[in-house]
């Protein structure tokens, strides 16, 4: 079914695109279009300036496109300024240097070409620039031509941040030679600059370290369930080709190699290097693990300086990533070494001995002309030694680095996690992104580098990582590279539409603009009903629902204006294309009860990735799913949840419930027991009853429980859970001693 909307929107995209049309991503800065073409046939001449190594380069590199497209261009050094007449002009003069080392200015009329920048990266992205100004089907892996035909236009451009990125996850599932090289093209075709390539993790170690041979002959493969071994790795050979071919394409490299946490692939090879030295397994099962290297081991450090010295002369770009996130201290507490290190050291906390270890591991890498990053949870400990941050956990851990002096990558879950679903990220909320925090001043604003967006695997094998980075990521090429005064999402979207004909041609996959089905909902000022709406996440799709909680079909009440509902109900909505179903059925339970709408207030401060909508999200009428990131959950992390509702008078009640999520590998837990409270007046509350849970920390899946209690005979005006914590991890747990995570909706009382 997926093809078949493939189909028809690369069929608007063709259609739209018969007239030949500026249509450029990322946008430039200035474009004027002129009247006419110039046609590129078979005696154009591709001309560079004797003196510019560089653009011959680039030229050389263009000269191989054209032939491979079946139009062969002899390519000319000259002296002098030539006579231009049918050719395609790369020089340095006439340069604006206020474009900086990635900028350029391409003019086209109907006479020749002219590229003008003064590095290679400059001319490389012109050509990035011209391809997509080409014929759509200059992208085919066929396309042959004896002509072809350019739009006049003047182009002049350069980008907003200097680091543009993906990090691709090659651990959780491993990706090709051929694809990572796929990749570096798409990249550079959008104009993005860094591979921040994910090598090494709990579930495998991708590269080869000859001075440890067990690390990919043991560390790179798992046992799966039906016990076969998934996994694989690159050579070294693999890794000097990919590099090579990246510098070509002025793609830069980051090599992640994880520490202290995310290591078991390698603790399983050496075993020497864990707190414990108990033989371990390379996980088979997604999450954080308490096994990690040991802070106190001094060939920890020696294994760790062999293997980036290694890395080092692998990787020439002058940053390596180390990791630094999601490394639970439980093992370094229960640790006789690791204690002595953190006497000897004189440090308070374990936290600090992270910094001592990362901070240890950047002035090493600093004697091989390297500095590190590390996601931001390396400044839980103080900043370690000269360390850039990439921030992920959300944007107030950009202020922290910021604050710390510290230059910072920003890749918030909140808008460039691409392993999230297109319901909770979706192309328009990508484009919202903007990577500078409100508040800061000009000077720190130096210190924000750009951006990345992440693909994590877990749940994403090679065949599918085409469908969520795409197009998501034309719309993070386009915030990272263009200037926020020529950005528009509606005609942002207009030239997806027409790019998707160019990625169709190069074999890209893509998937949806948003949720194929997406609800939305308004509770009445009186909040006795409910208002919802549906939108539609393709064009020429047709929806239909229910509201009883029946699966929908094409017989089922078909979408056309907002409907009302007065009591509660759980809505079902599912799109349909010429009566075949599209993407999954949408499920959305709403509640009207008394406490809905009411004032809350709240005992704990929600952690600002998880607000579930604001801070009346608990009774808001909308009942949190299965997936932790809806955007519905309210969550806080290691301690207790309290909520006390105002039902506005003194009234009867019967029922109160509250629900909460279980998902463990997320160390998200079901509270070990609700207590409810009621008062008449707000001061006095009296314990009413308490609900035990059913559902064990330790049982596995999403779960769903709400806590319910029947109160039937009181009078109250206020009515107040508390959800008691199971406290940390516990110690079967992979991330033992870590604080656990409550998540709530939604209360409602009877």
């Amino acid at each position: 079914m997926r093809k078949v909307v493939l189909m028809l929107l690369s069929g608007i995209v063709l259609l739209a695109c018969k007239k030949q049309e500026v249509n450029i991503i990322p946008v430039p800065m200035q474009v004027v279009q002129e009247k006419g073409n110039f046609n590129i046939n078979k005696s154009t001449r591709i001309l560079i300036d004797t003196d510019d190594s560089v653009a011959f380069k680039v030229a050389t590199y263009f000269q191989n496109l054209l032939k491979s497209k079946g139009l062969i261009l002899e390519l000319d050094k000259v002296v002098n300024f030539p006579d231009l007449k049918n050719a395609i002009y790369f020089t340095k003069k006439g340069f604006v240097d206020s474009l900086g080392v990635e900028g350029y200015m391409l003019t086209v009329n109907t006479g020749n070409i002219t590229i003008c920048a003064n590095s290679g990266s400059g001319y490389f992205y012109a050509v990035q620039t011209l391809r997509q100004l080409m014929p759509m089907g200059f992208e085919s892996a066929n396309a042959n031509y004896s002509r072809l035909s350019v739009p006049c236009v003047r182009i002049i451009d350069k980008p907003t941040f200097g680091w543009r990125g993906l990090n691709l996850d090659c651990c959780r599932h491993f990706m090709s030679k051929d694809f990572v090289k796929r990749y570096i093209d798409l990249l550079a075709y959008h104009k993005m600059n860094i591979l921040h390539w994910h090598l090494t993790e709990d579930q495998g170690w991708r590269i080869e370290i000859k001075k440890y041979p067990k690390l990919t002959e043991v560390g790179a493969w798992r046992q799966l369930a039906d016990g076969t071994e998934y996994g694989g790795y690159y050579t070294q050979d693999d890794i000097r080709e990919i590099v090579a071919y990246a510098a070509e394409r002025y793609v830069n490299i980051v090599p992640e190699i994880e520490m202290p946490g995310h290591s078991v692939a390698a603790l399983a090879s050496y075993p020497q290097l864990s707190c414990t030295g108990e033989p371990l397994k390379v996980e088979t099962n997604w999450g954080v693990f308490k096994d990690i290297y040991c802070a106190g081991n001094e060939f920890t450090f020696t294994f760790l300086q062999d293997v980036l010295t290694e890395v080092a002369d692998l990787f020439p770009f002058p940053y390596i990533h180390i990791g630094g996130d999601e490394a639970p201290k439980y093992r370094w507490e229960n640790c006789p070494k690791c204690r002595a290190r953190l006497k000897s050291q004189k440090l308070k906390n374990y936290e600090e001995l992270q910094q001592y270890f990362i901070s240890r591991i950047a002035k090493f890498l600093e004697t091989k002309g390297r500095r590190i990053i590390g996601w931001d949870e390396i400044l839980e400990g103080g900043r370690p030694h000269n360390a850039t941050v990439q921030a992920w956990r959300g944007m107030d851990r950009v202020d922290s680095a910021v604050f710390a002096g510290a230059p910072v990558i920003v890749s918030p879950t909140s808008h460039c996690y691409f392993d999230y679903p297109v319901d909770v990220i979706d192309l328009r909320k990508v484009y919202s992104f903007n990577p500078i925090p409100d508040g800061i001043s000009a000077q720190q604003k130096k210190l924000i580098l750009g951006g990345e967006c992440n693909m994590w695997t877990e749940h994403a094998p090679q065949k599918t990582v085409d469908s969520k980075l795409f197009p998501r990521m034309l719309a993070l090429s386009e915030v990272l590279w263009s200037y926020p005064k020529v950005r528009s999402y509606d005609k942002f979207l207009e030239r997806v539409r027409r790019h998707y004909g160019r990625l169709s041609n190069m074999g890209v996959n893509y998937g949806f603009e948003q949720s194929a089905v997406k609800v939305n909902s308004q509770l009445s000022a009186d909040a006795k009903s409910i208002t919802v709406s549906i939108e539609r996440g393709q064009e020429n799709l047709e929806i239909f629902y229910t509201v009883d909680g029946a699966e929908p079909t094409t017989k089922s009440i078909k979408y056309k204006k907002p409907f009302v509902l007065k009591e509660s109900a759980t809505v079902k909505a599912v799109a349909f294309l010429n009566n075949s179903r599209v993407g999954e059925v949408f499920t959305r339970e709403f509640v009207l009860s008394k406490s809905t709408g009411k004032n809350v207030k709240l005992g704990f401060a929600p952690a600002t990735k998880y607000m579930g909508g604001g801070l009346q999200a608990l009774v808001d009428g909308r009942k949190g799913t299965e997936a932790y990131n809806d955007g519905i959950w309210q969550a806080v992390q290691g301690s207790d949840m309290v909520a006390t509702v105002d039902l506005g008078k003194s009234q009867p009640i019967s029922t109160v419930s509250v629900g909460f999520l279980q998902s463990n590998p997320s160390w998200i837990f079901i509270p070990k027991q609700v207590d409810f409270f009621t008062s008449v007046g707000g001061t006095d509350f009296t314990l009413v009853g308490t609900v035990l849970s059913p559902v064990k920390a330790e049982d596995e899946g999403l779960i769903r429980h709400d806590f319910t209690l029947n109160v039937k005979g009181i009078n109250c005006r206020y009515v107040r859970m508390v959800a008691c914590s199971i406290g940390n991890c516990p110690d079967w747990h992979p991330a033992a001693g870590s604080p656990s995570w409550l998540f709530a909706d939604e209360i409602s009382v009877y």
